[in-house]
């Protein structure tokens, strides 16, 4: 009895053992399936596998595997931009990490977390409490990764709160600890010292570390993001030190990076979606090929059948019956068949002219942009040569600011209704330094807008409101105004834009200043056309405007977009 009794629990252990091995390797391959489509641009599929990962952890009681799952989790919520449930997923690994006191390490990732969710909330001195909790957890031992990473957004949260002799002690500690580090990464940790520096008002030391930074990114690949925020500061500080020419040169330089990285950009797009189609394609083809093949067999099988009925003459009449009644069974079933496969093909062409509208939607977005900076640069170059020097540097200060909006609205097919407003303003406030104080403007918007955060297309009006200053209130002398204007009338969002101008009429074409043709509207026009074929109606109505005595008043556009 006893021995029966060993055995059984002998087995009970075994089997205890082999399931706790199956779950610890079915944990690994959805860890690293959840890696392996975050570094593929799959969010949806990273959370499915590490949520997977996230409960076969739990089920095995493993702690630290457990941590693991969520940190994963909360990169791939911050890269969908899943804020919410990022920021929840944090504060779980903080009260699971502050539990478990066996490794120090996972206590500092997790007020890493928490610092990062903080300084994303702009509440500056929570982050800095939680990486300063990191950092004397960690100690003097830990990853060298991680004490960087603590240490770096350290420094760059007290840059935010103007401490920024600190910031820059902190990162000089970051550059330390990166004297083995790659070539790419050194170079990264100078532009952060850099513009510390910057900040902290040493002009000089932060052009030797820049210098040294743009010699190493050279060198291990010249990555274009390194190379326009390397060229960005190196501006910044040759305007801090007066040496507004060389200043002047970088932000071109800084332009040709950023249309050779938007060519770089929707190249790549194109070519992914080319892979992917190119991949369903052929999958389609298989299927189809072998639904032809199961089709032939069938009716090799059905002509067998036949033979052998005419073989047997003494049962001819029942027979016959069966097998006419077979055929039109299988004809109805290879009837169905066959519409089905018309039908995965018809959604197939549909879904290829789907992606290629997007695909001319992003072009025609990517062509919007460099003609907008050209005129932005030339602006600019009017102040400089009328020796305007405090208006081009503030002209230059605007310009990057506007520079970093314009880029992120070309991420997004649709933008809300703020961040339309914030762009539109920051463009006339530029436009405003150009005029000298003679061009006044109002970018408003219905509250019910702004309340429900109504949501346009991006970068679709501006070209409008370019084309208003630069054609209308330009050639005029006196008093110019233009008004922008947003309103939801019968649930449909419309935009006005009125300028008291020379209006349409005063000449017959339309040029900028160096005489290249103005296509801005006309992108726009193409634009709505295909929003139009995607979404529903939209249009333009260009009125213009005349005083009592037949005079021009200027001119009014009205925008249907939604």
């Amino acid at each position: 009895m006893r021995m029966a009794l060993s055995v059984m629990l002998g087995l009970v252990a075994v089997a205890s053992v082999q399931a706790q091995s199956s779950a610890l390797e079915q944990y690994d391959r959805e860890h690293q399936q959840a890696v392996a489509d975050m570094d593929a641009d799959a969010p949806t599929m990273a959370i499915a596998h590490a949520q997977q990962a996230l409960v076969l952890a739990r089920s095995m009681q493993d702690t630290v595997r457990t941590m693991d799952a969520l940190y994963l989790l909360v990169k791939i919520n911050v890269g969908g931009r899943h804020y919410d449930e990022a920021d929840r997923l944090r504060r779980e690994l903080l009260a699971l990490a502050l539990r478990y006191d066996k490794d120090a390490e996972w206590s500092a990732k997790a007020h890493n977390a928490m610092g990062s969710l903080h300084s994303r909330l702009l509440q500056r001195d929570s982050a800095e409490q939680h990486y300063r909790a990191g950092l004397q957890v960690l100690g003097e031992g830990g990853p060298t990764a991680l004490r960087q990473a603590l240490l770096g957004n350290l420094a760059s949260t007290l840059a935010e709160m103007g401490r920024s002799d600190e910031a820059v002690e902190l990162q000089r500690q970051v550059l330390a600890l990166m004297a083995v580090a790659r070539p790419e990464d050194r170079a990264w940790g100078l532009s952060n010292l850099a513009q510390s520096l910057l900040a902290a008002g040493h002009y000089q030391e932060a052009l030797r570390h820049l210098d040294l930074a743009d010699s190493l990114n050279r060198t291990s690949g010249n990555r274009l993001d390194l190379a326009i925020d390397l060229a960005e500061l190196r501006a910044d500080a040759l305007d801090s030190i007066g040496d507004i020419t060389g200043a002047y040169a970088l932000v071109k330089h800084v332009r040709d990076l950023q249309d050779t990285l938007f060519e770089r950009s929707l190249d790549e797009q194109y070519l992914e979606l080319e892979k992917r189609f190119e991949t369903r394609l052929k999958e389609e083809e298989i299927q189809r090929l072998d639904a032809e093949t199961r089709e032939q067999a069938e009716r090799l099988h059905v002509r067998d059948l036949q033979l052998y009925g005419m073989l047997a003459l003494a049962m001819a009449a029942f027979l016959t019956v069966a097998l006419v009644w077979r055929n039109l069974r299988l004809k109805k079933e290879h009837a169905r068949a066959l519409e089905h496969l018309n039908t995965d093909l018809q959604d197939q062409q549909a879904r290829i002219a789907e992606i290629n509208r997007l695909l001319e939607l992003k072009v025609l977005r990517a062509r919007l942009d460099p003609h907008f900076i050209y005129n932005s640069l030339t602006a600019i170059g009017v102040l400089a040569r009328k020796g305007d020097v405090g208006a081009a540097v503030a002209y230059l200060d605007g310009f990057a600011r506007l520079m970093r909006m314009v880029l992120d609205h070309g991420l997004s097919e649709n933008v809300t209704i703020h961040q339309e407003l914030d762009l539109l303003r920051q463009y006339l406030k530029l436009e405003s330094l150009r005029f000298a104080g003679d061009l006044s403007y109002t970018v408003e918007a219905d509250r019910s807008l702004l309340d429900d955060d109504a949501r346009v297309p991006s970068l679709l009006v501006q070209p409008f409101v370019e084309n208003a200053v630069w054609h209308g209130l330009a050639p005029k002398t006196g008093d110019r105004h233009l008004s922008v204007y947003f309103a939801e009338t019968n649930g449909a969002i419309t935009c006005t834009v009125q300028d008291n101008g020379v209006g349409r009429a005063a000449t017959e074409r339309r040029t900028h200043p160096n005489g290249s043709p103005s296509v801005g509207v006309r992108l726009s026009n193409e634009r709505l056309q295909l929003i139009r074929h995607r979404h529903g109606e939209r249009s333009i109505h260009f009125e213009d405007l005349h005083h009592a005595d037949g005079s021009a008043a200027g001119t009014r556009v009205v925008l249907h977009l939604e």
